[in-house]
């Protein structure tokens, strides 16, 4: 890919920079719905729901985040994706995901407060989009 032609990406938690490179594309998960950013995209700043951040990198390999909300700002051919949460989908345990996924839904059933099964629900989506974001991977290899 041309040099030239590159966009450069941060994926940022609170703890810590999760990616940062330069890449031919990013797709990210806007409340409004999923767009991509290419090379010369107007600036924009969007909110950001539970979901998978694509990130193609100058190889052209594919890149999977599993990210919960936040926001992603787009500017000067540099993407920020600041979010709570990204776990690269190549580094997710699929079965650690599936069991605190079911142990999430087994405590939903018992949840007593409105609140407390707002929170639960909350939980399990994110570990739903994990197992996603899995999946997206074993799909594009």
């Amino acid at each position: 890919m041309e040099e030239n032609k590159l966009m450069d990406v941060e994926i940022v938690t609170p703890q810590k920079i999760v990616y940062s490179g330069k890449a031919v594309s990013v797709t990210v998960p806007g409340t409004l719905g999923s767009f991509q950013v290419l090379y010369s995209h107007a600036p924009i700043v969007s909110s950001l729901d539970i979901g998978i951040v694509k990130v193609v990198d100058k190889a052209e390999k594919t890149i999977y985040f599993a990210t919960t909300p936040g926001f992603s700002e787009v500017r000067n051919n540099k993407i920020s994706v600041l979010v709570e949460t990204a776990d690269e989908a190549s580094l997710i345990d699929k079965e650690e995901a599936q069991a605190e996924l079911k142990k999430l839904l087994d405590e939903l059933g018992k949840a007593k407060s409105r609140e407390e099964k707002d929170q639960i629900k909350k939980l399990c989506d994110i570990h739903a989009n994990k197992l996603k974001a899995v999946e997206k991977l074993k799909s594009s290899e």
